[in-house]
């Protein structure tokens, strides 16, 4: 279950770097997530739990931002409440983004290593 917690940590961190990277960021999860499924090294079913994780503790700090960012601008008048609707519209397409990209990448990192080792 270690190598599970240190692969989604992992895919974590090379996400975020990924995403500051023009033209690889809309393939960040991807990326992130395979080298994190990579290190998780658990098989399938260890690529699966590593990318669920890696979704996990990215839905934390995107969820936090929008919360800030709403409460920033729901106070100003007809344009707030736009803003702060659209936010959390936006976070909750941005963390489906980054599941599905992330938990595919996560699964094909695990296989590659089983391929490795076979």
């Amino acid at each position: 279950m270690g190598e599970v917690f240190k692969g989604a940590g992992v895919g974590l961190i090379c996400t975020i770097i990924f995403y500051f990277i023009p033209a690889v960021n809309a393939f960040a999860p991807f990326l992130g997530g395979l080298l994190g499924g990579y290190v998780a090294d658990g098989g399938v079913e260890g690529g699966l739990k590593s990318g669920v994780l890696m979704t996990l503790l990215m839905i934390i700090p995107g969820f936090l931002l929008a919360g800030i960012l709403a409460a920033a601008l729901g106070e100003i008048p007809v344009l707030g409440g736009l803003v702060a609707a659209s936010a959390l519209i936006i976070t909750l397409a941005i963390v489906a983004h980054t599941a599905v990209l992330g938990i595919i990448g996560s699964i094909i990192g695990a296989l590659l290593v089983e391929k490795r080792m076979a």
